[in-house]
């Protein structure tokens, strides 16, 4: 699909959906409360949800007092009225009339927070990864089963066109036999230094049940640096590189791979802890899948090539991004472009596609709750464990320097025992670790 009819197809649909007599005809809107309220809960999902039409945001929970204050001014510019402001998640879960959570925390709060959320029986929309670790991830799994509630992971990209794009190209047969596939993401990444915590800033209940690491601010102001915290996140694998591993398994149809195998290192002696440069292997049934990452500083040959998908075939390679997909056929004719890869990231043309493929997600999750179903999403919690649980092998992988055989009913670890005891951490006192294995 050529860029101009995909900007003028979604656009239609779009208007369709925010008509008048759409949202006059819908139900009363959904009850949404918001943990952790940082940039992205601030810049992307409080307001593609009011923008949705379907969820009123009535309370909001952070461990940073300023942080509160800032979103609160945010859902009232966004057409809503002043939420109710928590400390505590337990708290908020409380609210009467709360109907659904978006637990937008870093990753070593998710388990706790979505599984106290599914014992409420509330719907839940969760960030990725879904987890830290693989045995939270399970005890998430029992909790949901038991609750048997909505749950929508926040993988936007499948809300898009392109990945039916590229699985219809490739079942067309026009790109022949695909022999392997990698997805990379280059992007210069710093490690920001320690500082005093600000007084608005609860840091011990920050932690939570991770170590109490040393605080490092982020670039964007006072709220804690933690994805580049090992204590916290598995680095960018785990934040960029997931959601790519999730768009090549929609597009293939693939669930768990046989394989994971891993190198790296850390090139920038500043004390980081995750890798800043790290491959990574998935073998899917003798089909290799490759994860490449430099954080260093590396501009690829083509610019526009530093962060999406590669598809080979033995008739054409297919590079893919979140704006567009080029095709370069083996027999050496023209290469052929689809939509815009070469849009600028972060633009006004692209953060108008991010806001339709949001509001997307967010109309399903509605349709979901109201349904109480599960049927209609695409980022299930299925596809969130699965995808997850890749990303943490993954870790294991590199972190252990041997490659992680698994079983993925159990998801135990057959061949690697230092990477077995990876599966679960230690929480810190005063917290339990949700596992019961």
């Amino acid at each position: 699909m050529e860029r101009r009819s995909f900007l003028k197809s979604s656009s239609l649909a779009t208007a369709a959906l925010f008509s008048p007599s759409a949202i006059l005809n819908q139900e009363e809107k959904i009850k949404l409360g918001v943990v952790g309220v940082g940039w992205w809960a601030n810049d992307f999902l409080i307001p593609f949800a009011q923008a949705s039409g379907h969820f009123e945001v009535i309370g909001i929970c952070d461990v940073d007092a300023e942080a509160l204050e800032t979103t609160t001014a945010k859902v009232i510019e966004g057409g809503g009225l002043s939420p109710k402001a928590f400390a505590s998640y337990q708290d908020m879960y409380e609210m009467p009339g709360i109907e659904a959570i978006a637990i937008a925390t870093p990753t070593h709060w998710h388990a706790l927070q979505f599984i106290a959320a599914c014992e409420k029986g509330l719907d839940v929309w969760l960030e990725k990864p879904i987890s830290y670790d693989i045995r939270e991830a399970q005890a998430m799994l029992d909790a949901h089963t038991k609750a048997n509630n909505t749950v929508n992971v926040d993988f936007p990209r499948l809300y898009g066109p392109l990945n039916t794009e590229i699985k219809d190209f490739i079942h067309s047969g026009q790109a022949g036999e695909i022999c392997q596939i990698s997805f990379n993401i280059h992007n210069t990444e710093g490690y920001p230094k320690t500082a005093e915590i600000p007084p608005h800033l609860d840091y011990e209940k920050f932690c939570g049940p991770a170590p109490m690491t040393p605080y490092r601010p982020s670039w964007r102001g006072s709220s804690p640096a933690w994805r580049a915290q090992h204590d916290f996140s598995r680095g960018i694998l785990a934040d960029w590189g997931i959601h790519y591993l999730q768009n090549i398994r929609s597009v293939m149809d693939w669930d768990f791979p046989d394989r994971i195998s891993a190198i790296g290192g850390i090139t920038r002696k500043d004390g980081r802890e995750n890798p800043d440069h790290l491959t990574v292997n998935f073998d899917f049934d003798g089909l290799p899948v490759q994860w490449t990452q430099k954080t260093f500083g590396y501009t690829p040959p083509l610019p526009h090539t530093k962060i999406g998908v590669f598809f080979y075939g033995d008739k054409a390679t297919i590079f893919v991004n979140d704006t567009g997909w080029e095709v370069y056929p083996a027999d050496g004719s023209e290469m052929k472009t689809y939509g815009d890869p070469l849009m600028p990231f972060g633009g006004p043309k692209h953060m108008e596609l991010v806001r339709d493929i949001f509001v997307a997600q967010w109309t399903d999750f509605a349709t979901g709750i109201r349904k109480k179903s599960n049927a209609g999403l695409k980022g299930t919690f299925h596809q969130g464990f699965v995808t997850t649980s890749c990303i943490n092998y993954a870790d294991f992988a590199y972190r252990s320097e041997q490659p992680v055989d698994f079983d993925d009913t159990t998801m135990d670890i057959s061949n690697n025992s230092k990477a077995a005891g990876m599966l679960q951490r230690s929480y810190r006192n005063g917290y339990r670790h949700p596992f019961v294995g």
